[in-house]
Order: C-alpha cells, then structure tokens, then sequence
C-alpha cells in the first residue's frame, strides 16, 4: 500500500454517518461484496457468458482475491454490524503494480473447468472492456453497488459522499469521474443530484456485442479545488 493510501486512510477510515461505517475493504468481506457486485451489474455479462449469477459472483470473487493492486486503486465497503451494505472502487493516475496477484494461476483458471474457457474468455474481455485509464487529478469511480435490502437508506449517497471526502484530502487528486449507460436514466438523474455533469457519449461496438451497452456517458464532479491539468 502507497504512503498516499495510508495518509487518507487515517482520515478517512473513521467516517461515519448513523450506523453505516465505510472503510477499506478485508479479505473477509470480498465474498460479500462479490455477491453484490454480481446482483449489481451482473447481468451485463450474462449476455455473453449465459452464467448465472452465483457463478458470476465466483469470478468476481476471484479478481478481487487475486488481480493484481495497484497505489492508484481502493475498494471500500459501507457496514452495518458487520453486515455489506454496499461496495465502491476508487481508482487514480498511479499504475505501479504494489502486489502481485497470486503466484498460483491454476486458483483462477481452474475455474475455467467449472464455468467454461470460452465464457471465462468473454467475461474478462468485457471487464477489460469497461477499464478506465484516470488522467492526472482525476479520482474514477469504477463501480458502486448497494445491497437490494437496503436501498433507499443513502447507502449510495453516503459512497459518494465518502468518495468527495476522500479525494478533498488527497492532494493529487482534484475532481470524480464516472461512466454510466446511456439509456440508464434513473442513475443519470441521481448522479446529476450529487452535482455530476455529463462530459460526452462514446459509442462502442465491442461492449454492445459482449454488454449488450454500446453507449456510455462520462460524467465528472469538479469542485471548488479543481484545477485544469494540461495534457502531455
């Protein structure tokens, strides 16, 4: 883990809002979290794997277990009496590799064995699909998910909220970023709520063809410590 991870999480460790805590992810949660993450945008998926959304929430187990870590990344999960709630992925302009996933490949491609070499293939083509490389201040919000029990709580609201505390302390970071389908405007019209602007839609075949979501809208939230970052 970076300096720069280690410094925030002091801060930001302890947040707090009612009985929902938010902190780094353990190991302990990710089966948890996994199970979420497959409720949450599982289906996406399903359309070129046909796996259900138990096996789903396998695979997902199994990146977060042994995909490589990065200094530019952090997940967080949002607890209630040691229960997920919800779950985040932050991800910044660092990409030194700090762990190495798992010396034992066989741990993640034995699962070719259960679910199929081909529709693991298409799985971890389409996750490669939605990677977002984040320029220089920018804080991407890869994903975020709450526990179908327990929307309507501001489980969501408090992730984001962490999410803008966590980038005001850090200093190489000056704005959040997000992607979000299109046709999705329910989630555009909350975004739009916690002062996120679209930027611009990109067209993509490939993620129309393996995501059954061709289009995708970039939306950003800059604040008052925003400042512009030329490009190289």
């Amino acid at each position: 883990m970076s300096n720069l991870v280690q410094t925030n999480l002091i801060n930001t460790n302890l947040i707090q809002t009612q009985v929902v805590r938010i902190e780094p992810i353990t190991p302990a949660k990710y089966r948890d979290a996994a199970k979420l993450m497959a409720y949450g945008f599982g289906h996406k998926f399903q359309k070129s794997s046909s796996l259900s959304i138990s096996e789903l929430a396998s695979v997902f187990e199994q990146l977060l277990l042994y995909e490589p870590k990065q200094t530019g990344s952090l997940r967080v999960a949002a607890l209630e009496n040691d229960v997920l709630l919800g779950t985040m992925a932050l991800k910044w302009k660092a990409s030194e590799v700090i762990k190495k996933a798992d010396a034992t490949p066989s741990k993640w491609w034995r699962m070719r064995r259960h679910i199929g070499y081909w529709k693991l293939l298409r799985i971890m083509a389409g996750i490669q699909l939605l990677k977002h490389e984040p320029d220089a201040g920018e804080c991407y919000i890869e994903d975020i998910v709450v526990h179908p029990h327990h929307q309507g709580r501001g489980v969501g609201r408090q992730l984001m909220a962490w999410a803008q505390q966590y980038k005001l302390q850090t200093a190489q970071l000056s704005y959040l970023s997000l992607h979000v389908a299109s046709h999705n405007q329910k989630a555009m019209q909350l975004y739009e709520r916690y002062h996120f602007l679209k930027q611009n839609s990109t067209n993509s075949i490939l993620t129309g063809l393996l995501l059954g979501e061709h289009q995708w809208n970039y939306m950003t939230r800059k604040g008052d410590n925003y400042v512009e970052t030329a490009q190289a």
